[in-house]
């Protein structure tokens, strides 16, 4: 008990046992006064915890009843986290890449699903998720741009595309880049070539875009 009261940031070792119990809603009480606390709220790491935790409680069904928004609370909070951690110059991001790499798999793969459904406006909804915590993916905006273009938002689907290309061309190694990243890549590819060969009947953007990540989508 004395542990878990004298514990101080910038360890935040209570979250870090409290995260390893499972003991969940204890830790979602904790990190919230670290956010709402003036000498902590600046901190990434009760944002990370935080999202760890509401994501870990969307996978298990036990939680959902009591907790249906863990989901979209994990994203929430895992873009907080991010802009806490830019502006402190801080490594939380790259320290923990691999829970923002799982929490990207899951949310291209409602994304995955809502194309298959032919739900694109819905879509729109899941790609503002993903840019909360990863605003830099390529291929999101070229999907953006397709479903704009797809729901007749022509207008919108240039100024969106305008952006996916300035992206593109500033990419200058994907020596960086996961999986996910080029999976997420090839999704917006598809979707904005079907929507210039189906809705907006100009090939050559298509064949623009083909060209251009052909060598790193070859398979």
């Amino acid at each position: 008990i004395s542990f878990y009261a004298d514990a101080q940031p910038p360890n935040y070792d209570d979250l870090v046992i409290y995260y390893a119990d499972g003991d969940y809603e204890r830790l979602l009480k904790k990190a919230e006064k670290y956010t709402l606390s003036d000498k902590t709220k600046k901190d990434a790491l009760p944002y990370l915890y935080l999202a760890k935790c509401n994501f870990d409680m969307s996978k298990d069904q036990k939680w959902l009843d009591k907790y249906p928004k863990a989901f979209n609370d994990a994203i929430k909070f895992a873009g907080n986290c991010i802009k806490k951690d830019k502006k402190a110059g801080g490594t939380v991001y790259q320290d923990n890449l691999d829970f923002f790499t799982d929490l990207k798999i899951a949310v291209v793969e409602d994304i995955k699903n809502l194309i298959a459904e032919e739900a694109y406006m819905k879509l729109m909804g899941y790609i503002a998720k993903l840019h909360r915590f990863d605003k830099e993916d390529v291929g999101s905006y070229f999907l953006k741009a397709g479903c704009q273009y797809i729901e007749k938002d022509k207008s919108g689907g240039k100024i969106t595309a305008k952006e996916a290309w300035e992206r593109l061309d500033a990419v200058e190694s994907v020596d960086n880049w996961r999986p996910i990243d080029f999976e997420m890549l090839k999704i917006g590819t598809m979707v904005f070539c079907d929507a210039m060969f189906d809705h907006i009947r100009q090939e050559q953007p298509a064949k623009d875009l083909l060209g251009r990540v052909k060598q790193w989508l070859e398979d």
